[in-house]
């Protein structure tokens, strides 16, 4: 709530919590981590207090696919509301285009589209998700 008291020379506003509850954000990088599994078990051990809901923010490199909702249904801690995907793929596919595969003429055709000038950031990261998507499907 937010008490204030309005003067003609002066405006004062003060903040009153009315709950205890906070909304928290944990960011987790996962460049290290190698399976969903993996996540699972580091995201339920974090220890959470009784008045906190959190929002978990993943960042770095994977090394898998995240399925966020999939991820949800795992938590074994019912205060963990949220799950927010900010990872980049970690191929590098500067090495998979000069490979002369299927997955080298995928990547060559995709970075192409990618690096065009007028791609807006949506779509680029739409593009980075089509990547990854398609090198998986061709392992």
């Amino acid at each position: 709530m937010i008490v204030g008291e309005i003067t003609k020379e002066d405006l004062k506003l003060d903040f009153v919590p009315l709950d205890e509850e906070k909304f928290k954000e944990i960011e987790i990088d996962i460049t290290n981590i190698l399976s969903k599994e993996e996540l699972i078990e580091k995201m339920n051990q974090l220890e959470i207090a009784n008045h906190e809901y959190i929002k978990i923010i993943l960042v770095g490199n994977r090394n898998f696919e995240i399925n966020k909702y999939e991820l949800l249904k795992y938590m074994e801690n019912e205060r963990i509301i949220k799950i927010k995907d900010q990872t980049k793929i970690a191929y590098d596919l500067s090495k998979i285009v000069n490979e002369n595969t299927l997955k080298g003429l995928f990547a060559k055709e995709m970075l192409e589209i990618i690096e065009q000038p007028e791609i807006t950031k949506e779509e680029k990261e739409m593009i980075e998700k089509a990547i990854e998507i398609g090198l998986e499907a061709l392992e």
